[in-house]
């Protein structure tokens, strides 16, 4: 299929990262995140699931079904295009520990980016758009 067949989309340049990664690595992450030239700020979860092994080796049992989960944080950043690569390389390095169930780091396209502070200022009376 040519990709000149599919419709564009409006790329402002903007990627959301996500990552699953060990509770316990948190700090080992952060602090590898934040030295990166342009420390890009993120949101953290906590969140709990099952990857390809449904659940094997996890740590927490929903007995009413007898579910197995592991616990993971997930990462959230909001960066560049252009940062994406770097980002990414040192989350998965960071995170690393070699054994099942380290977690996945993905990336997907920001179409729109909005700052509440900016966005919902109240607009004074006589005064145009912004």
């Amino acid at each position: 299929m040519s990709t000149e067949a599919l419709p564009r989309t409006i790329d402002d340049g903007l990627r959301l990262v996500t990552a699953l990664i060990h509770p316990h690595l948190e700090g080992r992450v952060v602090k590898a995140l934040q030295e990166l030239p342009e420390f890009p700020g993120f949101s953290l979860t906590e969140v709990r699931g099952q990857g390809r092994g449904r659940g094997a080796g996890g740590t927490y049992v929903a007995t009413e079904y007898d579910l197995v989960y592991q616990r993971h944080l997930r990462l959230e950043i909001v960066c560049r295009a252009d940062a994406v690569d770097a980002i990414t390389e040192v989350i998965a390095r960071a995170g690393w520990t070699g054994r099942r169930g380290d977690g996945v780091v993905f990336v997907t396209a920001v179409e729109r980016l909005m700052r509440i502070r900016e966005a919902g200022a109240p607009v004074r009376e006589g005064e145009g758009g912004r």
